[in-house]
């Protein structure tokens, strides 16, 4: 019978915030003998990353416990643990009760003036870019890491070609052109922007915001975001469920941005030891849902759909600078 790893057995103790009983509690349930245990545990005193560990273990737990309040707070509000929806958002309110607190939002009545509400369909759009060449995320059904490895994704086709595909009107997930690929797309779907105008609760901004195109049964993943993110659906609908950043313990990040839930439909309430609470709303035409910074959200088309985003807030908008954990985490 091999042996367990003493060292092993302790960091993961020491991480978990055990103290000298428990870390010998832990070694002698894993066979080691009780002389043993306690001698490893003796040397720990004198080791200089052990004292780390607790401290950072005594770090994680403070962090723990205040992230517990935001919880209980959240759910003893007024209302409950739930998605507010704002008609026609005064601004200052807006960036004051939700920008600021770092809340979600279901806004509608804040792009009901724009003509792509009436001007967009498939057929518009062959129209007006219907023979550019367009850069689309292809291939995703076959990767259960599309989202991550977005960059192999990336394929050029025929503005024209996507379309005739998108009249199936079939459901896929293989086939969406995401806000990822408007660096490479913005020549070529510009006479789009000429059907949008400036939206009150951003800067103005010429040839803002980031274009989605896609069939029912496209599906981002659980991910937060590294800014605030304003989404709203001129074309079909999309269901948006979103978590808390104090849910983070329970949102399985693993790698980057992204949750080990993936595609998993998260059911809306409060959660329980294992699930994170979730918000769920559905967005139609003329609707939108503000993302702010580090909510970790899915959002599942429901329709052939096309959206904008925009992340040109009147505010500070710019959280990447300190942001350290691209790769792996835990």
């Amino acid at each position: 019978m091999a042996q367990p790893d003493k060292r092993a057995l302790l960091a993961e103790g020491l991480a978990a915030g055990d103290d000298d009983t428990a870390l010998h509690g832990r070694l002698t349930r894993a066979g080691i003998s009780a002389a043993a245990a306690k001698y490893e545990i003796d040397r720990l005193g004198k080791d200089p990353m052990a004292a780390m560990l607790r401290r950072q273990a005594a770090r994680m737990a403070k962090q723990g416990w205040l992230l517990a309040n935001q919880q209980r707070l959240a759910f003893g509000a007024e209302g409950g643990f739930a998605l507010d929806i704002c008609d026609q958002p005064d601004p200052d309110a807006f960036y004051r009760r939700y920008y600021e607190a770092n809340r979600p939002a279901k806004l509608t009545g804040i792009i009901d003036h724009w003509p792509a509400l009436h001007r967009w369909s498939l057929d518009h759009f062959v129209a007006v870019a219907g023979n550019a060449a367009v850069e689309a995320q292809v291939e995703r059904e076959r990767d259960p890491d599309y989202e991550l490895a977005k960059d192999g994704h990336r394929r050029l086709v025929r503005f024209g070609e996507l379309i005739e595909w998108l009249r199936r009107d079939e459901a896929s997930n293989d086939v969406y052109l995401t806000a990822y690929n408007s660096g490479a797309n913005a020549a070529a779907l510009a006479p789009l922007w000429d059907d949008l105008a400036p939206v009150a609760l951003l800067e103005p901004r010429e040839r803002d915001g980031f274009f989605w195109l896609g069939p029912r049964g496209t599906l981002t993943p659980w991910h937060h975001d590294l800014t605030n993110n304003l989404l709203v659906q001129v074309i079909g609908r999309k269901r948006v469920r979103m978590a808390p950043p104090w849910a983070f313990a329970r949102m399985r990040n693993s790698r980057h941005c992204f949750s080990d839930w993936g595609n998993e439909p998260l059911p809306a309430g409060e959660g329980d030891a294992e699930r994170p609470p979730v918000l769920e709303t559905i967005i139609g035409p003329g609707e939108g849902v503000f993302l702010p910074v580090g909510w970790w959200h899915q959002v599942e088309a429901l329709d052939l759909s096309a959206s904008m985003s925009f992340t040109s807030f009147r505010r500070a908008n710019d959280h990447v600078e300190d942001y350290a954990s691209f790769g792996f985490i835990g």
